[in-house]
């Protein structure tokens, strides 16, 4: 048994065909969303980078976050409140959450990010096989696979 190193490191739970980013650290977290905010043009208030460092696994659309971080803990563990993050091969946005992560635990920490896919791999293998090739892409072969007897998305 292998245990999931607390710092550097992003978990992308995966429930019902949908995945979800966690980014250890709140430091990591806030400077995460800032880059993601500069790479898609959205500005956030020192209110919402505050309130996402407290959010554990989230997934929904870069469009939807700032909607997302207004929310309540309740209001967003309820269902249809996330979407998953896209990842498709249009609009990859799995893609640039995870490279954005990577360059700021770089940036911060001087130290390379770990990820860990968290599924349960026969009903979800689609999803990690998505994950697993956006993961390739960025050249990032070493991983760890957290398999449960049940799925499910992550709550709050």
């Amino acid at each position: 048994v292998t245990k999931v190193p607390d710092e550097n490191n992003a978990i992308l739970p995966i429930g019902h065909w949908k995945v979800f980013m966690e980014v250890a650290g709140q430091n990591i977290r806030r400077r995460t969303l800032e880059l993601m905010g500069d790479k898609y043009g959205i500005w956030f208030t020192p209110e919402e980078k505050d309130r996402l460092q407290v959010v554990g696994a989230f997934g929904v659309p870069v469009q939807n976050l700032k909607s997302f971080i207004a929310m309540s803990g309740d209001e967003r563990g309820k269902p249809g409140a996330q979407t998953g993050i896209p990842a498709d091969s249009t609009d990859n946005q799995l893609y640039e959450w995870i490279y954005q992560a990577r360059h700021a635990v770089k940036e911060l920490n001087n130290a390379d990010m770990r990820i860990s896919i968290k599924g349960d791999s026969k009903e979800e293998y689609p999803a990690i096989k998505k994950v697993v090739d956006i993961l390739q892409k960025q050249k990032m072969n070493k991983f760890l696979l957290i398999t449960s007897a049940e799925g499910g998305a992550p709550s709050e």
